[in-house]
């Protein structure tokens, strides 16, 4: 353990000490971001940021500024490249395979306002969920306990889409405001639990139905990353927590 951070506090010294922290990204880098090296550490990129994914091609995702845990302390979502280790609830330390980007612009969420994204306020879910605002694409699925919801086991975790929360209290709503709204979505070889500005969220699960949903820039990236699909469209491990909608939350959101 102790290795392992004191390599990543020589290489954030030389990486910044050569001025690549934070540089706009370069040729190669696109919305699609999938063919670097599984190293298991840190890279040091820019954002990624040349391409842009159409607006529906993929599902969920987490607005551009989120903070997700590394072993290397929080990293905003833009600067997560395919490679680098992200901290999960579910399995502990696991490698990112692909990084998506799309950017939902002000004219689309006139004309389908279905896709504004929304806003989670400090503690609305519970102590520090999440520990700052958080915007989320409207069909990111959010963790529950299922002590919050009426009817459903204490000890069952749920799956809520961040949709099904907007408008509960003052601190859960679509925002309508941002001229344009930039998201990401992380694919691991299994659906993982990682936290955005600590906040539980689940990753992409592309099952059969999502992965006849997907771009084809992001159905391309993700066959050639996992290529069983293709044979069996239904082949990626399911997601550990049940999902349920048109849920009735137990007293007052936060």
């Amino acid at each position: 353990m102790f290795a392992f951070g004191y390599v990543n506090i020589l290489e954030m010294a030389a990486v910044h000490h050569r001025g690549i922290l934070g540089r706009p990204a370069v040729a190669g880098e696109t919305g699609v971001s999938g063919a670097g090296e599984d190293s298991g550490r840190m890279s040091f990129l820019g954002r990624i940021e040349d391409a842009t994914g159409v607006v529906a091609a993929f599902p969920g995702g987490l607005a551009e500024g989120t903070n997700l845990r590394t072993p290397c302390g929080p990293r905003r979502v833009e600067f997560i490249r395919p490679g680098d280790m992200i901290v999960t609830r579910t399995g502990g330390l696991q490698p990112v395979r692909l990084v998506w980007r799309r950017v939902v612009r002000a004219e689309d969420m006139a004309i389908v306002p279905g896709l504004a994204p929304v806003r989670l306020k400090p503690r609305v879910l519970g102590p520090m969920m999440p520990r700052q605002d958080v915007l989320l694409a409207p069909d990111q699925e959010v963790l529950i306990p299922g002590w919050r919801i009426l009817d459903w086991p204490d000890g069952q975790t749920v799956r809520v889409s961040a949709r099904d929360i907007a408008g509960l209290s003052d601190g859960a709503y679509v925002d309508c405001a941002p001229d344009a709204f930039v998201c990401y979505q992380i694919v691991f070889d299994c659906p993982q639990v990682i936290t955005a500005n600590g906040l539980p969220v689940v990753s992409l699960c592309p099952t059969a139905a999502v992965l006849a949903t997907l771009g084809p820039a992001e159905r391309e990236s993700l066959l050639r990353r996992f290529p069983q699909l293709g044979r069996d469209p239904g082949a990626y491990p399911p997601a550990e927590f049940p999902a349920a909608s048109g849920i009735e939350f137990i007293g007052p959101l936060g």
